[in-house]
């Protein structure tokens, strides 16, 4: 277990305050979760096996063999079956490696964060050591919605049926709960993305702590980007709590970035900065801000990394966070670390995505196919 960073099989703090893998465990009976924790998430499991499909064999043959050097003769990389042992081990390592990830673009490998005593070194460094907060990051997968709902309503008091992520303010957590009957989650390749989008929301909420909500633009390219790196056939959505998200299913987003731009129609900055929730995001919102981190990570991977880090660092005269005037500080601090104003940064990223994505469109400028089953939108952040 601490070869392969496994902390513990359970009986850890988990949802609601005083809430634990235990009481979920009792609230949840008619499932058989496997809890896992890691050195930076509390994850609960409740899928069967599965069986390796042709197409995905190559991924998998890759991840077994990491995670076999931490568990010798225990896992066989070319297997064709995932028992729900090894499908919960998996997901921890794919979730450690998401978190490896979402550093390495805010460039935060060596960052130091608060020790969880309310003490700061000199200045604020969150409120804990998990990128400023003070639990890990939770993510609970059950296999139908029903479960989903259940443990949504005794922990946060919600009747959502999709994907929901969640701020327990008096505990330090950010959660995140899903289940596989929506969308394409039941295919792995579907479901892996679907984390990952949904991580790097949380990541991102929880960066400094999770003080005040950050622009919707930026949240929803970071996730999209973080998402497709992983599977860009099974792409994720937010919408708004009760409304239906605006999806695609097409994997190649690249030549609608350009018939966007080639019409005059995609979004400026400026309007991006306009929409105040997810609700508001349009199929063409979606496509843009994924192209902008894109171009962004692709041209400025460090110094888009510092302006993650400024993005929540917007602090009062006393030094504490605070979401008053995000707006100008917005502007302000991509014109300082990005070196644009809004105007500048439209038209070098229109210019960039003329060079860098004319050779992915296919003969006539169509979209690859479309293949069947989108993901569904979730239902974004909420705090307790």
């Amino acid at each position: 277990m601490e070869a392969g960073g496994i902390v513990s099989h359970g009986g850890f703090p988990f949802g609601k305050k005083g809430g634990d893998t235990a009481k979920t465990d009792k609230h949840l009976a008619t499932l058989d979760i496997r809890w896992i924790e890691t050195a930076h998430f509390r994850i609960g499991f409740a899928l069967g096996a599965d069986k390796v499909k042709r197409e995905d064999k190559k991924k998998f043959i890759a991840e077994l063999t990491r995670l076999e050097k931490s568990f010798p003769k225990k896992v066989a990389p070319e297997t064709g079956l995932l028992d729900p042992w090894l499908r919960v081990h998996l997901y921890a390592q794919r979730c450690e490696e998401i978190y490896t990830r979402f550093l390495e673009i805010v460039d935060g490998q060596s960052a130091t964060f608060a020790d969880g005593s309310g003490q700061w070194r000199g200045y604020y460094q969150g409120e804990g050591p998990y990128l400023g907060m003070k639990e890990k990051y939770e993510v609970l997968i059950v296999p139908n919605e029903a479960a989903h709902v259940d443990f949504l309503l005794e922990n946060a008091g919600l009747r959502i049926r999709n994907t929901q992520r969640w701020h327990f303010v008096d505990v330090g957590s950010i959660t995140v709960s899903m289940h596989t009957q929506q969308g394409n989650l039941r295919s792995d390749a579907g479901l892996h993305g679907h984390v990952a989008f949904n991580l790097a929301h949380n990541l991102y909420d929880g960066l400094n702590h999770y003080s005040y909500d950050t622009p919707v633009w930026l949240h929803e390219g970071l996730a999209h980007f973080m998402g497709r790196e992983i599977d860009p056939k099974n792409n994720s959505f937010d919408g708004g709590e009760g409304a239906v998200a605006e999806m695609t299913t097409k994997s190649n987003w690249k030549p609608e970035v350009l018939k966007l731009i080639s019409a005059n129609e995609a979004p400026r900055m400026a309007e991006l900065m306009a929409l105040k929730n997810f609700g508001e995001l349009k199929l063409v919102h979606h496509f843009t801000t994924w192209s902008m981190v894109d171009f962004l990570i692709a041209t400025k991977p460090k110094e888009f990394g510092g302006f993650l880090w400024a993005i929540k660092r917007n602090f009062d005269p006393k030094g504490i966070p605070t979401g008053a005037n995000l707006p100008d500080w917005h502007r302000t601090q991509f014109k300082e670390v990005l070196g644009w104003t809004y105007a500048e940064f439209d038209q070098a990223w229109r210019d960039w995505v003329a060079v860098a994505y004319k050779a992915g469109v296919p003969k006539g400028g169509d979209s690859l196919p479309q293949l069947p089953g989108g993901l569904p939108p979730v239902g974004g952040d909420g705090d307790g």
